[in-house]
């Protein structure tokens, strides 16, 4: 149930910018953004699930950025087995490769794929049943375990309009990453940043809660990490944050 906010803007010197929040179990163990698959590419980091591998998030400076997000359709699998999702953001960035490309239907658990270049942006939808393709057109758009945009998805309801209400970032962060999410009122994600700090007034279990720590059907759910990332023409930037705990908050 990760949320991803994307805003599109061509023609600037970075056209794309993303702030994605990571809801994972907080049992299961990751690592934060590093080179962690030379023998695919040296140039991509990402956030590195250990049990699996793969990646929630990957990025380089040649093929942007792209992040997978869950979503709860029953998928068909291969004798009811699935593949990983956290080879789609690795796909993606390091081949250029978006499922079905092929023409072969994947064989993970349903997800949205959100991918980032310098040429825009665009959400990869599997439901188990076919995959589709949104691009994001230019503005700001949010995107978690549904349609892009929904108004009648639990946080895209409650926050999007707060996000399209407030100055977006037009470049990287200025601060470094660090356990608190610290901005300063020159930092042009200070507007941003700020829609996260008031969310904060939900309890973290609330279905509109942006910082998450629940319990659903599927599990122990919580926010771990944020990302802010920046996509311009052959130069990806990333800073990223660890919560200091799981689905809490600190902004400075």
């Amino acid at each position: 149930m990760c949320t991803v906010v994307v805003r599109v803007d061509p023609g600037a010197a970075w056209p794309v910018t993303v702030l994605a929040l990571r809801d994972e179990s907080p049992d299961r163990p990751w690592d934060p953004p590093a080179a962690w698959w030379p023998e695919r590419d040296p140039g991509v980091v990402g956030v590195r699930d250990q049990r699996a591998g793969g990646a929630w998030l990957a990025a380089s400076d040649r093929n942007g950025l792209a992040v997978v997000l869950n979503r709860w359709e029953p998928t068909p699998g291969v004798d009811g087995t699935w593949t990983t999702r956290g080879t789609l953001p690795l796909d993606a960035v390091v081949d250029d490769v978006v499922p079905a490309a092929d023409g072969a239907l994947p064989t993970s658990r349903a997800f949205n794929l959100v991918r980032a270049t310098a040429d825009g942006a665009e959400v990869v939808t599997w439901d188990g049943s076919a995959v589709r393709t949104t691009v994001l057109g230019p503005g700001v758009h949010m995107v978690t375990h549904g349609e892009p945009d929904d108004p009648a998805a639990p946080r895209i309801g409650r926050w999007l309009d707060a996000f399209r209400a407030v100055p977006a970032p037009t470049g990287p962060p200025d601060s470094p990453p660090a356990d608190e999410l610290r901005t300063s009122p020159d930092d042009g994600w200070a507007p941003w940043f700020g829609v996260l700090a008031g969310s904060t007034a939900l309890a973290p279990d609330d279905r509109d809660a942006i910082l998450r720590d629940t319990v659903e059907p599927e599990g122990h759910f919580a926010t771990l990490s944020i990302v802010a990332a920046t996509v311009g023409p052959g130069r990806t930037v990333l800073r990223h944050t660890r919560l200091a705990e799981p689905g809490e908050l600190r902004l400075r």
